[in-house]
């Protein structure tokens, strides 16, 4: 008696695409749940939710594909649909990476630049650093000293010496020039737009000319403005100290001057924002050595970083910043443009930049926000009036940021963010909001406030000179 052998069925074509469509959607799923969980994005219930519906998935799929049967269209139906799926996931891990990396880079670290400038007169032969050998170089005695200590020991030694002198302002600086006391001057660039403001220096772009430029980059690791009291930012009320800078570079963010000062100051509980604006020539005391100077000029000490303007805020109105954000002007435009636009309330009727912006609401592109939030010549409180600007195109930025529609072009918004924002939260920090945010879909409700004072003309220590400011001696709250 013989007993005959019965061999498995061979797997047809059907059979083996039907597998490779399974085992793609497994990797595929896989993938998707791991960056689910690196990012933190989302909350604990639908995380698990997402990760059973994933299984379920796959399971049905294996049951469909794993045993061998005779009719195959179905089979192929299966892993065709498996591999739209899988694609989907694979574009959803992709995603979920950019997002995950942009928040990394404007979150927990930073390349901070400075660059120091040898200048000369305009019309001045000099054309190359070797052309400069024998000058005798102005500098500043007491301020950014490091960098220009740094760049005399670079001259040094490409020209074998560099005589200097130390002056005690950038104005006796650029008078010693001017009066060929010197023939260069050494001068970091965030302070040019600080010895234009004035009088009798507006030109001096016109009358002078860089020569050579010396940059200096870091690698800064921002850390909440109070460590001892750590922060649950979805549950307590946190307050943020937003700087919007003047510097016009998009993909660099430099130690100059502060146009927008405004403490965020935030309740997660009742999703409540409160915006108080602190005009940008408000007239205050440096914390690191007690000179005078407007609050515009405390961001340019680059040793000090934010620490200045958070400290001088906290003197002047008891609440100290956990947190800061920096945004430049072209990272405004490239922010707003990434929303779409977004829609903006003005108090007044007025004109700038070529843009006219009416009493009421007004959609604006990112150059016309940027317009709507830098003019202040044309509104008789001047300074306070921009603040309130700014602070109205904050508003639309954030009611924006928080609607389904951010998802439109969430790649453009995220590319403009990592090259022109910076701030102290965390990445967990900023997951934890995002995930609050996913849970309950909940608007924010935005007021603002404006701290106000009255015109004088007094000395500021980064000028060495008078200057306008606003003072704070009857400083006082509006709506």
């Amino acid at each position: 008696m013989t007993t005959e052998k019965t061999s498995s069925p061979r797997r047809s074509g059907a059979d083996w695409f039907g597998l490779v469509a399974f085992a793609v959607l497994v990797i595929c799923s896989a993938v998707l749940v791991v960056r689910l969980i690196s990012t933190k994005f989302l909350p604990t219930g639908q995380l698990l939710l997402a990760v059973g519906a994933l299984l379920v998935l796959s399971g049905l799929h294996g049951w469909v594909q794993l045993p061998h049967r005779e009719k195959t269209g179905g089979k192929i139906a299966c892993g065709i649909v498996a591999l739209v799926l899988a694609a989907a996931m694979l574009y959803g891990a992709v995603a979920l990476g950019s997002v995950q990396h942009a928040i990394t880079d404007v979150a927990d670290k930073s390349v901070e630049t400075d660059i120091t400038c040898v200048i000369v007169n305009a019309d001045d032969p000099a054309q190359s650093l070797d052309d400069v050998k024998g000058y005798r170089f102005g500098i500043l005695e007491d301020r950014d000293t490091e960098n220009t200590q740094s760049l005399l020991q670079q001259l040094q030694e490409k020209l074998g010496a560099a005589e200097h002198t130390a002056y005690a302002s950038p104005a006796l600086l650029t008078d010693a020039l001017y009066d060929d006391q010197v023939g260069a001057i050494l001068l970091n660039k965030g302070y040019i737009p600080l010895l234009e403001e004035q009088e009798g220096y507006a030109d001096f772009s016109d009358r002078t000319r860089i020569l050579y430029e010396y940059t200096t980059t870091k690698t800064v690791e921002p850390t909440p403005a109070d460590t001892n009291a750590p922060v649950d930012v979805t549950k307590d009320p946190f307050v943020v100290y937003c700087s919007g800078t003047d510097e016009r570079i998009s993909d660099t963010l430099l130690n100059t001057r502060s146009d927008a000062n405004i403490l965020a100051v935030v309740n997660p509980s009742t999703h409540k924002i409160l915006l108080v604006n602190i005009p940008r020539d408000y007239y205050l005391p440096l914390p690191f050595n007690g000179e005078m100077d407007k609050l515009t000029h405390f961001s340019v000490y680059s040793d000090k970083g934010m620490d200045e303007p958070i400290e001088a805020l906290n003197t002047l109105l008891g609440v100290k910043a956990d947190y800061y954000a920096r945004v430049n002007f072209s990272g405004l435009m490239d922010i707003v443009d990434a929303l779409g636009g977004v829609d903006v309330y003005s108090t007044k009727t007025f004109s700038m930049g070529g843009y006219s912006f009416t009493e009421g609401v007004n959609h604006l592109n990112g150059e016309a926000a940027l317009c709507f939030s830098r003019e202040r010549y044309a509104f008789a409180d001047g300074d306070n009036q921009r603040g309130k600007n700014q602070m109205a195109v904050i508003q639309a930025i954030i009611s924006k940021a928080s609607s389904p529609a951010v998802l439109k072009n969430y790649q453009t918004l995220l590319s403009s963010l990592s090259d022109a924002f910076i701030t102290s939260l965390s990445y967990d920090d900023i997951a934890s909001l995002v995930q609050m945010q996913v849970q309950d879909m909940s608007g924010w409700h935005v007021t603002s406030y404006a701290v106000s004072g009255f015109g004088d003309t007094s000395y500021c220590y980064a000028l060495g000179d008078a200057a306008w400011v606003d003072s704070n001696r009857y400083a006082e709250f509006t709506t």
